[in-house]
């Protein structure tokens, strides 16, 4: 395999060399790879082949390939200055994502008000009546706290289903094709908002949204 400006080699694993292009387009495309049903052939291969392919995308991208340990096993990820990231293709958090994401990771860790598995239904219903963290959300959305109408209802819902479609995309949620995307599962991988994130979520009452940052 060659760059433009110098030669790149990878030595692959005789076995299962023939998954590195679904591998390399996940990766630069943001995706993080853990040993979950719906990602372990590529998994596997990562693990296998992870000396050369970190040669190869430091060497080509001046990418790092990341290994992620988590509590049962570890997860994978590619990542790169701001820069380089924009050559990978890399998928972005927008800011209204963003705060979906870290809400999710603090009522499945810090309030425990779930495990691993719910429906889009029972996630929108505990986004609405969190006390603590209701006010942000409709100021995000509505500058103040609302009614709950079902205009408020329909804008939540909205918001749940893009979010959740964005971290399906990054490898930190999962849907079921059996359930029609109603029923989710939060990957190990998620974890990476909190290694993100860590201070805003362990101070979830003082979070910015954009209505914060422009008014103060």
């Amino acid at each position: 395999m060659e760059h433009p400006n110098q030669e790149t080699f990878l030595n692959l694993s005789s076995y299962n060399f023939e998954r590195f292009a679904e591998a390399d387009n996940l990766l630069r495309s943001g995706v993080h790879i853990q040993n979950h049903k719906s990602q372990r052939k590529i998994f596997d291969f990562i693990e296998d082949n992870i000396n050369p392919l970190k040669s190869f995308y430091e060497r080509l991208y001046k990418a790092k390939l990341y290994e992620q340990p988590t509590v049962d096993n570890k997860y994978f990820y590619l990542d790169a200055t701001e820069t380089q990231n924009k050559v990978l293709n890399k998928v972005k958090l927008d800011q209204p994502t963003t705060l979906f994401a870290i809400f999710l990771f603090w009522l499945h860790k810090v309030e425990k008000r779930f495990s691993f598995h719910l429906t889009k239904q029972e996630l929108v219903e505990i986004l609405n009546s969190n006390h603590r963290i209701k006010p942000h959300i409709h100021k995000l959305y509505f500058t103040t706290e609302k009614e709950d109408t079902i205009s408020v209802q329909r804008t939540l819902e909205n918001w749940t289903n893009n979010s959740l479609n964005k971290l399906e995309k990054l490898g930190w949620v999962y849907f079921s094709e059996d359930d029609e995307k109603e029923k989710f599962e939060i990957l190990p991988a998620f974890e990476r908002i909190a290694t993100i994130f860590n201070e805003v979520i362990y101070d979830i009452d003082n979070i910015k949204t954009n209505y914060d940052l422009q008014n103060q």
